[in-house]
């Protein structure tokens, strides 16, 4: 089975070449196999994506038991991407996997990835833990390894990577890094202190703003982070109209009035 190939119904969209009698080879559905968590397992495996109905399913199972399946597998098979379907599992199952996700931090980076690591981290360690260990892992990478990588950080939705972003941004200022300060605690004297000190982290600041308003991505659209300690609408507009003023280029212009439109989105306020 293939991820490509199955619907979550079990309807096989690509077949090979003509199977005779279908009907006898029937893919299991979800509901077939939420009994089972070897079946479910493998069901999960070959999903294009974790959903939360999958989720769902791995919460009711006994984490023990859960636990016991997902680390066979995980000794069983070295592919990245099988690895990390489990490792997802284990971030659903939370911190009965505790000893798991330190084992599979012993296989990074050769059969694991960093996301999938970061978010079963976030999960399953302790906060110092898990958040040192993705920090640590992220200091490996080349820098466009490192923007690339670097919303791992997100997974653990706090500010110490405001902290992080402060001691290590580098050019460019790509949208990766406004994203991950949306998705990190941000609060309005975090953001009045980046427009104060200008670039490069006015630029991060007026990006965090745009994906609170606009959340592009999954992960953002999942968890909707809002801004913290919000200011007022005068004090927003002074603060984004002087930031503009100071830094006349198109980039903050387009930006800067795209958030003035949308401002009852961050303060909430019609």
């Amino acid at each position: 089975m293939h991820d490509d190939f199955y619907g979550d119904d079990g309807t096989a969209f690509q077949p090979d070449c003509e199977v005779q009698s279908p009907e006898l080879y029937p893919a299991p559905t979800l509901q077939e196999v939420a009994g089972d968590p070897e079946a479910l397992l493998d069901f999960t495996i070959t999903r294009w994506r974790f959903s939360e109905t999958v989720a769902r399913m791995w919460q009711d199972q006994p984490a023990t038991i859960a636990l016991n399946v997902v680390t066979r597998r995980f000794a069983q098979n070295q592919q990245v991407g099988i690895r990390s379907a489990l490792l997802d599992v284990a971030a659903t199952i939370g911190q009965h996997c505790e000893g798991f996700v330190r084992y599979a931090w012993g296989e990074y980076p050769e059969s694991v990835d960093l996301s999938s690591m970061a978010r079963a981290s976030a999960s399953c360690l302790p906060f110092r833990e898990g958040f040192d260990q993705v920090v640590d892992a992220l200091k490996g990478r080349d820098e466009r390894e490192r923007r690339q990588l670097m919303f791992s950080l997100s997974y653990f939705r706090s500010s110490e990577a405001l902290d992080w972003i402060e001691r290590n941004i580098f050019s460019p200022i790509t949208e990766d890094w406004g994203r991950l300060a949306a998705a990190s605690e941000l609060d309005w004297t975090r953001v009045a202190k980046w427009l104060d000190l200008g670039r490069p982290l006015s630029l991060v600041a007026l990006d965090a703003l745009a994906a609170l308003i606009r959340t592009r991505t999954p992960l953002l659209r999942v968890w909707s982070p809002r801004l913290l300690r919000v200011p007022d609408s005068e004090t927003l507009a002074i603060a984004l109209r002087s930031c503009a003023e100071k830094d006349p280029v198109p980039r903050v212009e387009r930006i800067t009035g795209f958030i003035l439109d949308h401002a009852s989105c961050l303060i909430g306020v019609s």
